[in-house]
C-alpha cells in the first residue's frame, strides 16, 4: 500500500476536512524524496569531523573506527535481508488464501518490505561512505594496502599519549583543574601525573600569550601540542610495563599480518 492509498483510507476526520488532507497528500512525494536524501540517523558531516575526529588521533584507529561502522551496516543490511526473504514466504502463503483479512495482511507485509527497503539503501549509502573516508585516510597518511595489526599498535601508544593530554586540555578547560582520570591515564603510560600537568598548564599559558597579543589561534596550536607530547613521552610506557612485569606490548606472534583468506 502506498502511502496515498494510505490516506485514501482515512475516513470519518472529525478536525480535518477533504482539503486539508489532499494538501497534505500533494505534499507526500516531497517527503519521501527529502527522506531518502538524508534519511540516515547522522549526517556525514557529523561523521567526519565528530566521529572520526573524537575517537582518535591515529590514522589506524580512524581506519578500524571505518571499519566497525562498515561492519555495523553490514549487519544490519544482513538482517534487514533475510527479513525481507521472510516477509514473502509470508505473503506467499497468504496469497494462497482467499479471504480480506489475507488480503489486508498481504497490504501490510508489502508496505513492510519498502519501509525496510529504504533503510537499506540509507545502509548501503553509509557503507559507500564510509569505504570512501577509509581509502581517503589510508591516502592521505601513505597507509599500505597490506597494513597489519602491528601496525595498528605501534601507533597506539602515540594515539594513547595524545589522548591522555587531549583530556587534561578538556578538564582544565572546563574545571579549571585536571581529573583523576586524567592522572591514571598518565600513570598507566608511564608518564608522571605532576609532570603532565605542568606541561599542560605551560601550554594554556602559551595559548593565553596569544590571545593577549591578539594574534589567531588556531587549533593547529593544540595539535602541534599533542604532536609534541606524543614524541617526548613516547618511551614512558616501558617504565609501566617493566613494573607490571611485561617485556612488550601485547603478542607480536598472535598479532595478525597483513593478509587474510577471502570471505
Amino acid at each position: 500500500m502506498s502511502s496515498l492509498e494510505l490516506f485514501d483510507s482515512v475516513t470519518d476526520l472529525v478536525t480535518l476536512n477533504n482539503t486539508q488532507i489532499q494538501h497534505i497528500k500533494d505534499r507526500l512525494p516531497e517527503y519521501h524524496r527529502g527522506k531518502m536524501i538524508v534519511g540516515h540517523s547522522t549526517s556525514q558531516s557529523s561523521y567526519s569531523l565528530q566521529t572520526m575526529q573524537m575517537i582518535s588521533d591515529s590514522p589506524y584507529s580512524r581506519l578500524k573506527q571505518c571499519l566497525a561502522q562498515i561492519g555495523k551496516k553490514y549487519s544490519a543490511l544482513r538482517e534487514a535481508h533475510f527479513k525481507v526473504e521472510n516477509i514473502k514466504l509470508e505473503i506467499k502463503e497468504l496469497m494462497n488464501k482467499n479471504d480480506d483479512k489475507s488480503r489486508l495482511d498481504v497490504l501490510d507485509k508489502e508496505s513492510q518490505i519498502h519501509v525496510i527497503g529504504v533503510s537499506m539503501e540509507n545502509a548501503l549509502r553509509e557503507i559507500g561512505m564510509f569505504q570512501d573516508m577509509y581509502d581517503d585516510i589510508k591516502k592521505s597518511n601513505n597507509i599500505p594496502d597490506n597494513w597489519s595489526d602491528k601496525d595498528y599498535e605501534k601507533s597506539e601508544i602515540s594515539n594513547m599519549i595524545k589522548s591522555s593530554f587531549r583530556i587534561a586540555i578538556q578538564d582544565i578547560s572546563a574545571y579549571g583543574r585536571v581529573s583523576k582520570a586524567a592522572v591514571e591515564y598518565w600513570e598507566q603510560l608511564g608518564i608522571h601525573p605532576q609532570y603532565a600537568t605542568r606541561y599542560t598548564l605551560d601550554y594554556f599559558k602559551q595559548v593565553e600569550d596569544l590571545i593577549d597579543s591578539e594574534q589567531q589561534v588556531s587549533i593547529q596550536v593544540m595539535y602541534n601540542f599533542l604532536d609534541k607530547m606524543a614524541e617526548k613521552f613516547k618511551d614512558s610506557h616501558k617504565l609501566a610495563l617493566s613494573r607490571i612485569g611485561l617485556n612488550e606490548l601485547g603478542s607480536e606472534r598472535f598479532m595478525a599480518n597483513g593478509s587474510t583468506k577471502p570471505q
